[in-house]
C-alpha cells in the first residue's frame, strides 16, 4: 500500500507540471485571433483534451483508495475520441503567426502522425483500465498518455510567447 501511496504521489506531481503548462498556457492563448477553419478547430480540440487531462488529474486528487475511475474512463475516452481527428487538423503548412504549431509538424509527419496514434491507443488503454478498475495498471497507463502529450508537444509546438514582453 505505501508503494501505491508513493507512485500516486509522483503520478500526481507530474500530471500537475504537465497540467500546469499546458491547460494555463492554452487558456490563456487569444482565440479570436485565430483563423476559421483547421487552425482554430485544432486549438478548440487541443483545449478541450488539456481539460481532459486537468479532469483525469484531479479524480487521482480524491486519494489512492477513492479517487474516480469512473472520471478517468470518460475523460480518458474523449481523448482517444479526438485523438483520431489530429492529423486532419494540420493540413500541410497551416502556419499562423497565433499558432503554436511549428513547421516540424510537415518535416516530420510520420513521427507526428505516429504520436497522435499512439495517443490515441494510450487513452483508448488507460479508459478500459479504468472500466476495469485496475488502479495498479492505471496509474502506468495514466502517465505513458501524459507523456506522449509532452514528447508531441516539445516536438511540435512553440513555447508560449511571454505576455508581459
Amino acid at each position: 500500500m505505501r508503494a501505491t501511496a508513493i507512485w500516486l504521489g509522483m503520478l500526481f506531481v507530474g500530471v500537475l507540471v504537465f497540467t500546469a503548462g499546458v491547460v494555463p498556457a492554452e487558456s490563456k492563448h487569444d482565440h479570436a485571433k485565430l483563423p476559421p477553419g483547421p487552425i482554430r478547430d485544432r486549438h478548440e480540440l487541443m483545449e478541450a483534451q488539456g481539460q481532459n487531462a486537468k479532469n483525469i488529474n484531479q479524480a487521482f486528487e480524491m486519494g489512492s483508495e477513492g479517487f474516480d475511475t469512473g472520471i478517468v474512463q470518460r475523460e480518458a475516452q474523449a481523448i482517444a475520441d479526438s485523438s483520431q481527428r489530429i492529423p486532419g487538423l494540420f493540413p500541410k503548412g497551416s502556419l499562423n503567426p497565433n499558432s503554436r504549431a511549428l513547421p516540424a509538424i510537415w518535416e516530420h509527419w510520420d513521427k507526428f502522425e505516429q504520436l497522435a496514434k499512439q495517443l490515441q491507443q494510450q487513452a483508448m488503454s488507460l479508459s478500459s483500465a479504468a472500466g476495469n478498475g485496475d488502479a495498479e495498471d492505471l496509474h502506468d497507463k495514466a502517465k505513458k498518455m501524459f507523456d506522449t502529450c509532452k514528447a508531441c508537444h516539445d516536438q511540435f509546438r512553440a513555447p508560449e510567447k511571454d505576455k508581459g514582453k
